[in-house]
């Protein structure tokens, strides 16, 4: 009987051919108290899935589901001075309210932070982010619309 490294080593070719033609005629042959394949009646217990009569398609594919129209909610106004300001952009969009963001009392250098951060977030939660004026913006979570009443407070330069 051949040892189990002997066997591996013949597997991945690394032994001779002499020794490989041994293994396959000891190793290989049919057990003789082996069962016989079993042998199949014919019937079929698998049945198909009935199709509807008038599109040809199946019942599972049927399934209807409403999308609920956009939500329109009245925005937030947040005046971020230092960066962690932007915490209160973050519990609005939460919240799932759009925010304007003026960043016209900050800093450059905090004003560039805020901007990334609604940049990222915008990204993270697939909403929109749109210049409204003059160093303000507006950050709108996904499905949600901002009313045509606060659209034109702002100007009427944000279109979402």
């Amino acid at each position: 009987m051949t040892s189990f490294l002997k066997k591996t080593m013949l597997y991945l070719g690394l032994g001779s051919d002499e020794d490989f033609q041994e293994l396959h005629d000891h190793g290989s042959a049919p057990k003789a108290g082996a069962p016989p394949a079993p042998q199949t009646s014919g019937v079929s217990t698998v049945r198909p899935i009935p199709k509807s009569e008038d599109t040809g398609q199946s019942r599972l594919a049927n399934a209807v589901r409403t999308i609920a129209p956009p939500k329109v909610s009245k925005p937030c106004v947040v005046t971020p001075v230092r960066f962690s300001d932007v915490k209160e952009i973050s519990e609005a969009i939460k919240r799932r309210q759009p925010v304007i963001v003026n960043i016209q009392q900050a800093d450059h250098e905090v004003a560039v932070r805020v901007i990334d951060f609604c940049s990222g977030l915008k990204v993270g939660i697939d909403g929109g982010f749109v210049k409204a004026g003059d160093d303000v913006f507006l950050l709108t979570p996904k499905d949600v619309e901002v009313s045509d009443e606060e659209r034109q407070r702002l100007g009427g330069s944000v279109s979402v």
